[in-house]
């Protein structure tokens, strides 16, 4: 893995999600969500435009908007809101929340490193989110 990586990464501007569609990104890499100068998850794509467009569109479903299941899940789960169902009942739930979590993800910004081979990929997306220390990067599966 190279080791430019990570500084590559820390040293861009930041891009608002609501920048995407102008946005010039590469194929393949690792992307980081902020909220604010916070980064929050890692994430890894062979399709980068279209992968972050999933994380916040209105109409992603619980599998493309992953993230925004994740923090909904935690919001839920806080405010006592029973979450012993599967993903799709759960995202169909209005309180569950998973379109208010949808829209706060869509108001996130994001940086990203090109990065095609998938080993490396898979290998940065672990040692990104360790090292950045973001809080909904669990490598729990779904």
């Amino acid at each position: 893995m190279r080791h430019d990586y990570l500084p590559s990464l820390q040293n861009m501007d930041a891009i608002p999600l609501s920048a995407l569609n102008s946005a010039q990104l590469p194929e393949a890499g690792i992307y980081v969500l902020y909220e604010g100068s916070t980064p929050v998850y890692v994430g890894r794509t062979g399709k980068m435009k279209a992968r972050l467009k999933q994380h916040g569109y209105k109409n992603s479903n619980h599998f493309s908007a992953s993230f925004a299941f994740i923090l909904a899940k935690k919001s839920a789960l806080a405010k006592g809101v029973d979450c012993n169902r599967n993903r799709k009942e759960l995202a169909a739930d209005p309180g569950f929340g998973f379109k208010e979590a949808k829209y706060a993800v869509s108001c996130m910004s994001f940086r990203y490193v090109a990065i095609i081979d998938p080993i490396e990929q898979t290998l940065f997306e672990v040692y990104a989110a360790l090292e950045l220390n973001t809080e909904h990067n669990s490598f729990d599966s779904h």
